[in-house]
């Protein structure tokens, strides 16, 4: 699996400055503009990540009529394939850990998923029902929002047995970087092409991945002028390499956070289906690494 990767924090106080402080307080304004490691690791998914993977895909998946959990299930019943990325603590985190082992108390926190990866046979599982859902809405979205050639594109490579398609899952917690995104991505590469030596079903010919996407439209002399923003800055970058893609509005979609006043722009949220050919994964991943570092 992946190798730790460490996110540099900025932390800034909460609270306006006070003349008189506590030590308490003057120790938490020493850190103001200072930067914390936070390490991430990738880990084989297994049954205790299911909500955190749920809960990511629910924000990757919405506006399609689709069993998430289903689709939570099979990624952690693949998990030779692909990582939950979780933080890593220090040596106080894994004493902590040991005393409450066992303990039953249900408390997440330690445990929390802030990214999940994987890739799923669209083709070999198509049979299976959240797999059938999900090939379903895919097709009814395109035959609603894309062009006729894009929607006849993706229904031939579905229906194509010869030429598999994966179902490409990088999905992370809001804030989190694009260079998040690089071990993981090249770490499956490589699982997937272990996975091939074994004879498993992970030749695939193309790859389907849903971004992101929220868009809004500016009036500037005279003209409406259309701003995107996505919200995984490296599918932009893999959408310019991508065969072909469709997008549909989304509703209720909590992408992006913070406090928003009347007079902020208002963003509508997308999905952005890209169609990828599988083989040229590698020169695209390659192509992120340049732009993100």
């Amino acid at each position: 699996m992946s190798g730790p990767m460490k996110k540099p924090r900025a932390v800034f106080p909460e609270e306006e400055y006070v003349p008189e402080e506590s030590d308490e307080e003057m120790e938490q304004d020493e850190m103001i503009g200072q930067m914390i490691n936070v390490d991430f690791e990738g880990f084989p998914a297994n049954d205790s990540d299911f909500h955190g993977i749920k809960r990511l895909l629910q924000q990757n998946l919405r506006g399609l009529d689709v069993d998430i959990s289903g689709i939570a299930d099979t990624v952690i019943s693949q998990n030779y394939v692909g990582s939950v990325i979780k933080q890593v603590g220090g040596e106080e985190d894994g004493e902590d850990e040991d005393e409450n082992e066992g303990m039953g108390n249900g408390e997440e926190d330690n445990d929390e998923v802030f990214g999940v990866t994987s890739v799923i046979n669209l083709t070999s599982r198509k049979d299976e029902t959240c797999i059938a859902g999900l090939r379903t809405a895919l097709v009814e979205k395109s035959s609603a929002h894309a062009s006729d050639s894009t929607n006849q594109m993706l229904r031939e490579i579905l229906s194509n047995e010869s030429k598999h398609v994966g179902f490409l899952i990088s999905e992370r917690v809001i804030n989190l970087p694009p260079q998040f995104s690089l071990p993981v991505f090249e770490s499956l590469g490589k699982e997937v092409e272990e996975a091939k030596k074994k004879k498993m079903p992970y030749d695939f010919s193309y790859l389907l991945l849903i971004s992101k996407v929220y868009k809004t439209e500016k009036k500037k002399k005279k003209k409406m002028i259309e701003t995107e923003i996505w919200s995984n800055a490296e599918e932009e970058i893999m959408s310019e390499e991508c065969i072909d893609s469709f997008e549909y509005p989304v509703k209720g979609d909590t992408g992006m956070s913070g406090e928003w006043d009347e007079d902020d722009e208002q963003y509508t949220p997308y999905r952005r289906v890209l169609i990828l050919d599988a083989s040229r994964m590698p020169e695209i991943i390659v192509k992120v690494k340049d732009a993100v570092y």
